[in-house]
């Protein structure tokens, strides 16, 4: 019978450990009464011995789901805010080990998956060898004592009474009955998400007439600044410096006769994903998952990319950190696309930012300075993306070059694969990159907005919650800048306020909202 201990000991032990990421320490049980009623059951199950060794592999198997379930929840929720959705987030795998690589490089990327792939072997075969060797009882005593053993703890599982008694807990239960539930529901809301893709087009999506005549003849920029979160603005560390930052801008706008207008916008992402945000921005859809992204592009939906292009505007993506082809960019329908080789940086690469803002806006000046028609720029900007390293200083505009100019922060950031697991020091660092980011962003603006341009500068998600300290909520500030003042009113009478500080006092407009709000500002039937 040690050997029938032994295996209820490891199994308890393995699946009480899957309840601590979800409870604490002092909230554990101690008991995994789910553990317990899975050896009852095999001990006790009849038949051949092969057949009885294969459900004891089975079982095993199944307790290293239960274990990759919970380093699943770990992580998503470290990263993202949230638990693992077995639904969506397997499909993110080819991304996540990709990213792996990019930042562990690819020997250390191999290792840790070696090691985690050995790790949940081991769990399960480990724990499946000694489940399919469980000796069966042989005195009817002891059959009769384990027959009552799985009547009361399934009893206990099904019952619920685990719910109220703290020292009992059927986390491996609980767990796979969570993602059970999280799949069936996000498989009816994509169903429902589709229904609403393939249903008749919306007026917004219409392809006849001039969808935004308000804005006939302007440059509008949509720039998304990475990381740029409302915890940027509310808690220390990293408040101050931004604080200070967005207090200058409005000083500087003010004095440039730049009109400025803030809010406040809620993600559908967190941590990152940002091609989400922008998705959601474009499209005038919520879309919180890879899933709905790949469903948008492969519907006809149209987005803000066909409005502003059939308003009259030259539709251009600058995406730095894009370094192969994007097969989405060609769906969404850009005039043109510089990505990472197209916008053609010579300078340094600034540790995982391989392009600081700064030139992208550069870019960006040349790029209107070249067309005679009007432009819809769509930016992503990098300067202020984990782990945050170097933080650098805007150049003078003259000095930039084709990136030459930055060739003082050579090397500077090389050391970012160190710093990803260095919370505290990227917390330190956090406020002022996203202080960087807003200083150029400032000064482009000072400089080339003007009365037939329109400025849209929003942060794309809140920073990871394991950076912070805590998980926030998925709001972001979004800044609107214009020459003329009156492109700027209306955002006033729907909910924006003048400055660069975000109101805190009303409700928060999601980022699907956006081009609907701009259709009503600046569409046909504008007021």
């Amino acid at each position: 019978m040690r050997r029938w201990w032994l295996t209820l000991l490891l199994v308890n032990v393995t699946l009480i450990a899957t309840a601590l990421p979800r409870t604490g320490v002092t909230a554990m049980p101690w008991l995994a009464v789910d553990g317990l009623m899975l050896i009852a059951a095999l001990s006790l199950w009849p038949g051949h011995r092969h057949a009885r060794r294969g459900l004891g592999y089975a079982a095993g198997a199944l307790i290293a789901i239960v274990v990759l379930g919970t380093v699943g929840n770990t992580v998503t929720q470290e990263i993202r805010g949230r638990l693992f959705n077995p639904y969506l987030d397997p499909a993110q795998l080819p991304i996540f080990l990709e990213l792996l690589r990019d930042n562990l490089g690819l020997a250390t990327s191999l290792v840790l998956v070696a090691v985690a792939i050995v790790g949940l072997l081991a769990i399960g075969g480990g724990l499946g060898h000694l489940l399919a060797i469980l000796p069966r009882p042989r005195r009817p005593s002891a059959r009769l004592t384990l027959v009552g053993v799985l009547v009361v703890s399934a009893g206990l599982a099904l019952l619920g009474p685990t719910r109220h008694t703290t020292w009992l807990g059927t986390p491996g239960v609980g767990l796979l009955a969570d993602q059970v539930t999280r799949a069936y529901a996000t498989h009816a809301a994509v169903r429902d998400f589709d229904a609403q893709l393939t249903r008749s087009e919306t007026p917004l999506d219409a392809p006849e007439g001039h969808p935004l005549p308000g804005l006939a003849g302007r440059d509008v920029i949509l720039a998304f600044v990475e990381s740029y979160g409302m915890a940027a603005l509310e808690r220390t560390p990293f408040a101050a410096p931004v604080n200070q930052r967005l207090d200058a801008m409005a000083e500087t706008f003010e004095r440039a006769g730049l009109s400025v207008a803030s809010g406040r916008l809620v993600s559908p992402t967190l941590g990152g994903q940002s091609r989400l945000a922008h998705a959601s921005v474009l499209s005038g859809l919520w879309i919180d998952s890879t899933l709905r992204y790949d469903l948008l592009l492969e519907s006809p939906r149209a987005t803000l990319v066909d409005d502003f292009e059939r308003s009259g505007h030259t539709s251009v993506a600058m995406m730095p950190a894009i370094y192969r082809d994007w097969p989405a960019g060609r769906r969404l329908g850009y005039d043109t696309i510089h990505d990472d080789p197209r916008l053609d940086y010579r300078g340094p690469r600034l540790g995982w930012v391989t392009i600081p803002d700064q030139f992208v806006w550069h870019r960006l000046r040349q790029l209107r300075d070249a067309h005679a028609e009007p432009v819809f720029a769509e930016l992503a900007l990098i300067s202020s993306h984990a782990p945050w390293t170097p933080v650098i200083e805007p150049l003078p505009w003259d000095a930039i070059g084709d990136g030459e100019g930055f060739s003082r922060w050579e090397d500077a950031g090389s050391d970012f694969l160190e710093k990803w697991g260095d919370n505290a020091g990227m917390r330190q660092r956090y406020g002022p990159s996203l202080a960087y980011s807003l200083a150029v962003a400032a000064e482009y603006a000072v400089h080339d907005v003007d009365a037939d341009s329109l400025l849209i500068l929003l942060g794309d998600h809140q920073a990871a919650p394991g950076m912070l300290g805590f998980t926030p909520d998925r709001e972001v500030p979004v800044h609107v800048v214009s020459g003329d003042p009156d492109l700027i009113a209306p955002f006033l009478e729907h909910g924006f306020v003048r400055g660069t500080q975000p109101p805190r006092d009303t409700p928060a407009r999601s980022m699907a909202d956006l081009r609907d709000l701009l259709h009503r500002l600046y569409g046909g039937d504008a007021s």
